[in-house]
């Protein structure tokens, strides 16, 4: 199951499998922080959607709220850069919509009208326990990782007039880093880096050529 593509309708049927358990996503619900009952509200996804473990549920939902998140940010840049109506983002994913019940949580509504890079840190923080990230973690870091997160969001604001799928990209990598334990994050920027740097080494090496 992990390595197939899941066509709409089984994304959809996953999707209110996940609403059904509104102890994996209400903040305030108030089993939210049960372990032992959120456990088993996935492994009652688990079963009904034929997956292999727990593991697997708890990457879909992270996989399904971040294309949610980013969809929903590529749709509010489009109405607020000017753009005319007839080049307004509108999305083609046909499950994105069964996914509004999250506009409904308090903390996801403040995060998506500012416009917040880190949209996703409160729906992940309740699931990240099975990425083995401690939960001492969960408190602000200071240390490189924030450094490194500032360059990205100010060479984000630095190139902000543009508007175009850059912005989005280095907003989604600083929230995709802030996720991640300390160690695999730096780690992530410094293959990211280096790949940048070998293609502008590439590309100098063609111009100077030519």
């Amino acid at each position: 199951m992990a390595n197939q593509r899941w066509s709409a309708d089984k994304n959809i049927q996953f999707i209110n499998e996940y609403q059904r358990k509104e102890c994996l996503w209400d903040p305030n619900h108030p089993q939210y922080k049960l372990r032992d009952v959120r456990d088993a509200a996935y492994k009652s996804i688990m079963e009904t959607m034929d997956m292999q473990n727990v593991k697997e549920v708890v990457g879909k939902i992270r996989s399904l709220r971040n294309t949610y998140n980013n969809e929903l940010l590529k749709a509010k840049k489009s109405r607020t850069t000017g753009m005319g109506t007839n080049k307004l983002y509108i999305t083609k994913i046909p499950w994105l919509s069964h996914l509004d019940f999250l506009k409904n949580i308090d903390s996801y509504k403040i995060k998506t009208e500012n416009v917040a890079p880190n949209t996703q840190a409160t729906s992940t923080e309740s699931e990240s326990q099975y990425f083995t990230v401690p939960s001492r973690n969960k408190r602000k870091i200071k240390g490189p990782l924030p450094k490194a997160v500032d360059v990205l969001e100010k060479a984000t604001q630095h190139f902000s007039n543009t508007n175009d799928e850059f912005d989005l990209f280095g907003q989604t990598i600083a929230e995709q880093l802030r996720q991640l334990p300390l160690e695999i994050a730096l780690e992530t920027e410094e293959m990211l880096l280096s790949t940048v740097r070998k293609q502008r080494i590439k590309l100098a090496k063609k111009q100077t050529s030519s």
